[in-house]
């Protein structure tokens, strides 16, 4: 499948942009206040250059190659998982190659104990670079190879089970072998992503709206956001933490007979946008169940949809946007 002219070029113009900082960055340094995660060491000799790490964030963790379905490319299985995040770039010795590095963090990871869950190489990863553009998106950091995309690509996923939280890694390695030595950056370096996700409940900071507070909301705007609704990741069962918010959208109902509203799931921009609406949806049919079940609030009164990623109210570069964004809303019909 031929890469978009457009797309290409943009792609090209922010690995030009990463190339030539590197250097100014120290070659050979890690960047500030960047370390390596406690439950994974890095390979002897490497270096950070890229570091970023969120008390409570949300990951893609890829299960098969990419596959091209509809006008995009998505993974043939993945996970999706959320927990402190921990995001390293490094650069390795000179000389080592992609695979040697892969084989020497799948054998440190099973010798602690982590399941790999998905290894593969080269093509066997999808067609040209889909699977680092699928994975990482914006923050595709490395050296576009040319014609060489997917001849020195390795990567692996694992997980750690454990009482307190799984863990999960990704590591994604790449020989570069399209940059000469004219931006100091030798032709054979390796670079590796890993990403760490250590799995946690989200602290819940949301204080649960009051029967009267939506009833507010919804007379001023026709619409009311809450965010006492829970659910795991990917999951559409509603969590137990969730009864203080469901027990005040019942007393709403009640109160007002002749209320009826829209029950809307939204999601943030993480992932395949098509699943997310399919999420959203079942998330909403799921409180709108639970309320006629619990509660026996007519079913005439409540429609269930699901919008996805396609109505937020913060941006999703950030965690903090993004839990604004995960919400389920009450609009009146």
């Amino acid at each position: 499948m031929p890469m978009k002219g457009k797309s290409f070029r943009s792609r090209y113009i922010l690995s030009l942009v990463l190339v030539f900082l590197l250097p100014s960055l120290g070659f050979g340094a890690d960047v500030e206040n960047s370390r390596d995660p406690s439950l994974l060491k890095r390979y002897e000799g490497s270096f950070i250059v890229q570091y970023s790490t969120n008390e409570y964030d949300s990951a893609l963790v890829p299960l098969g190659k990419t596959v091209y379905e509809g006008d995009r490319y998505k993974f043939a299985a993945e996970d999706k998982v959320e927990g402190r995040v921990t995001r390293i770039l490094y650069i390795v010795p000179e000389g080592r190659s992609a695979l040697e590095v892969l084989r020497n963090y799948e054998a440190e990871l099973k010798g602690n104990g982590y399941e790999i869950l998905f290894s593969a190489s080269k093509e066997e990863l999808g067609p040209y670079d889909s699977f680092a553009e699928t994975l990482y998106g914006r923050d595709r950091h490395y050296p576009l190879p040319g014609d060489e995309r997917t001849k020195n690509q390795q990567f692996l996923s694992a997980r750690l089970t454990r009482p307190e939280g799984d863990v999960y890694v990704t590591l994604y390695a790449l020989e570069n072998h399209f940059w000469g030595n004219e931006t100091k950056m030798e032709k054979g370096r390796t670079y590796v992503r890993v990403d760490l996700v250590e799995t946690r409940p989200m602290e819940t900071r949301m204080v649960t709206v009051t029967s009267e507070e939506m009833a507010k909301g919804i007379e001023e705007t026709g619409r009311i956001a809450l965010y006492g609704i829970f659910f795991d990741t990917d999951k559409t069962d509603i969590k137990p933490e969730s009864v203080p918010a469901l027990e005040e959208i019942a007393k709403l109902l009640k109160a007002s007979p002749d209320l009826r509203v829209l029950v809307v799931g939204h999601t943030d921009s993480t992932g395949d946008r098509e699943y997310n609406m399919g999420l959203s949806r079942r998330r909403a049919e799921s409180v709108v169940k639970y309320l006629q079940e619990k509660f026996q609030i007519p079913a005439s009164r409540m429609i269930p949809a699901g919008v996805g990623m396609l109505a937020p109210v913060a941006s999703n570069r950030t965690e903090e946007g993004r839990a604004k964004n995960r919400r389920v809303e009450l609009v009146e019909f």
